[in-house]
């Protein structure tokens, strides 16, 4: 026997079955979204914090105005309905149907959309004349706050756009179909979280604005 021939041979691998391998996937996925939680957390809990604290009057300044009701509502409605659009996509996906393609980038194309709200938001953050410098900043602890809320969202939605396009495109080269589409479902489980924790950012910067001290 020759060295080639036991190289050739060598020593036999294991393959879990599918059904494992996307039961460990589908894990690590909501582990994802369990650190993202903390993280999305921890903005909306300092927000809450620093209204209710209110150090020297300056969670809103004078002048300060609230957060756009037409863009934070607007953002969650998009938001919305990219998430049903990447839904639609992962039933057309597991059916077989030619319009999966289609549904992705329509979710991605919304998910730009979204963003392109989110930036209309940051741009529309609180900003006052500081009389020692001179220079504009952000005004107040509510527009700092806002500021680090309003940041997340937009990171998440360039991600979503990401996510969308790359369904579309292993759709279309044949990686996602009907016989293999646990990928898909991964991307819709993070995508409704997403569109979840928007929603839940605009419940509070909308409804909580005023602090009761």
């Amino acid at each position: 026997m020759t060295i080639a021939h036991i190289e050739s041979v060598g020593p036999a691998v294991h393959h879990d079955p599918p059904e494992v391998v996307a039961q460990r996937q589908l894990l690590g996925v909501w582990l994802l979204i369990a650190g993202d939680a903390v993280i999305v957390g921890s903005l909306l809990f300092t927000y809450l914090y620093l209204r209710g604290l209110n150090t020297q009057k300056q969670w809103m300044p004078a002048g300060v105005h609230g957060a756009s009701l037409v863009l934070s509502w607007g953002l969650v409605a998009v938001t919305a309905l990219s998430a049903l659009a990447v839904w639609s996509g992962e039933q057309s996906i597991r059916r077989g149907k030619k319009d999966a393609v289609s549904m992705a980038l329509v979710a991605a194309v919304l998910a730009l959309a979204a963003s392109a709200i989110g930036v209309a938001q940051l741009a529309q953050i609180p900003h006052a004349l500081n009389s020692t410098s001179g220079v504009r900043q952000i005004a107040g602890s509510y527009a700092s706050s806002l500021l680090a809320l309003d940041m997340s969202n937009l990171a998440h939605l360039v991600l979503l756009a990401f996510l969308g396009l790359a369904v579309a495109v292993r759709v279309g080269r044949g990686a996602t179909s009907a016989q293999a589409w646990t990928h898909a479902r991964f991307v819709r489980i993070f995508w409704v979280w997403v569109a979840s924790a928007i929603g839940a950012s605009a419940v509070v910067t909308t409804l909580f604005v005023n602090s009761p001290h």
